[in-house]
């Protein structure tokens, strides 16, 4: 049998040693994190759902993706609130979906809703829609808005240069030389 000394590098020494051979590793990480899918999607997705649902409303119909995704949508059920703005879709927003969501101390806590950090922004897009003048179905619908938003960003640090060494670091990965993964 015969022993063949080769040298591995963690991600950030193949960086510093050949960086060339670095992008290749990163390239073939990117690819990976497409096939295996947005890490915080379907909370995310959830987080929506729930919100609308707070509300009485049925999601009817969606299309949803990143900010390069054209038509992203979503479609909800029909009530007779549809149409209420100011004063009185502030009302309506107290009552049916913070009220539910106020702690023993009446303090708004958006994290019941799933417990996911999200919730806290799409409640947060939804009270300045409507402060906006917007309706109550207009508000509910442009929630589209901020989730695409966090798509975006979550993309973004799912793709990242750090975040590739970090879990690489994590997960102790080592690199050959050529930088494949051993």
């Amino acid at each position: 049998m015969k022993t063949i000394e080769v040298n591995t590098y963690t991600a950030q020494e193949l960086k510093e040693h050949n960086p060339e051979a670095f992008e290749k590793a990163f390239e073939r990480y990117k690819e990976s994190q497409y096939s295996f899918g947005l890490n915080w999607g379907d909370e995310m997705f959830e987080s929506l759902k729930a919100l609308v649902e707070l509300g009485g409303y049925k999601l009817k119909d969606y299309s949803l993706g990143d900010s390069s995704c054209r038509g992203n949508h979503i479609t909800i059920s029909e009530r007779d609130c549809d149409d209420l703005s100011g004063r009185r879709a502030f009302a309506w927003l107290e009552n049916n979906i913070l009220a539910k969501l106020r702690d023993k101390n009446g303090e708004l806590d958006a994290g019941k809703l799933t417990g996911y950090c999200f919730d806290h922004n799409l409640v947060e897009h939804l009270q300045e829609s409507i402060k906006d003048g917007n309706s109550v179905k207009e508000s509910l619908e442009s929630l589209v808005d901020p989730y695409v938003k966090q798509v975006d960003a979550e993309w973004e640090d799912q793709l990242s240069e750090e975040r590739f060494i970090d879990e690489s670091d994590a997960n102790e990965i080592q690199f050959l030389e050529d930088g494949r993964k051993i």
